[in-house]
């Protein structure tokens, strides 16, 4: 009898453990879900504010350098936000890569960041750079806490560095992320 009982709260202990893994698999879809994915297209308009900019030894016009870029994105759905981006370069004769971070900051405070690598070359014909590149988002705050996602961009510069233009640049960007189910 003894043996009887044992395997009555063996297959009920199991039947137990059988309905909690059900329902987390049926309930699954349902958080899932609720992480809405969003894709927003947008475009930059920005110049730099700081650079600096070191000369490498190896070959003629092998530069290195850091700087910070300010102006703003215009989401297509009208709201006009701060752009902030700050990164570094390693180019030869105005080619070569370029990596750094920007922040958005919306009217409400909130921000996000993303981590971003592009590579920048000279087109002869407009004797003016131009980017391509992708990155991922970093952080968020405020309605962006916990973003995911990644961005992708192109752009070109609408005049030289100098300084009276300080290398304008124009960037048409693309954003898919998810938010945190709420």
């Amino acid at each position: 009898m003894a043996t009887v009982k044992g395997k009555k709260k063996t297959v009920t202990i199991w039947g137990f453990v059988g309905i909690l893994v059900i329902m987390a698999w049926l309930l699954m879809p349902v958080t899932q879900a609720a992480a809405e994915t969003k894709i927003v297209k947008y475009k930059v308009t920005n110049y730099i504010t700081k650079m600096e900019v070191i000369p490498v030894f190896d070959v003629e016009g092998h530069v290195i350098g850091v700087f910070e870029r300010r102006g703003v994105a215009i989401l297509e759905t009208g709201e006009v936000v701060a752009y902030l981006a700050r990164g570094t370069f390693d180019l030869t004769k105005h080619h070569g890569p370029v990596q750094g971070y920007s922040q958005s900051t919306y009217k409400d405070g909130s921000t996000t960041v993303y981590e971003w690598q592009c590579i920048l070359s000279l087109l002869p014909e407009w004797k003016l750079g131009f980017i391509e590149g992708e990155g991922k988002y970093t952080k968020g705050t405020g309605r962006f806490k916990g973003i995911k996602g990644t961005v992708s961009f192109t752009g070109r510069y609408i005049t030289p560095y100098s300084k009276e233009t300080r290398g304008d640049l124009y960037v048409e960007a693309t954003s898919i992320y998810t938010l945190p189910s709420q």
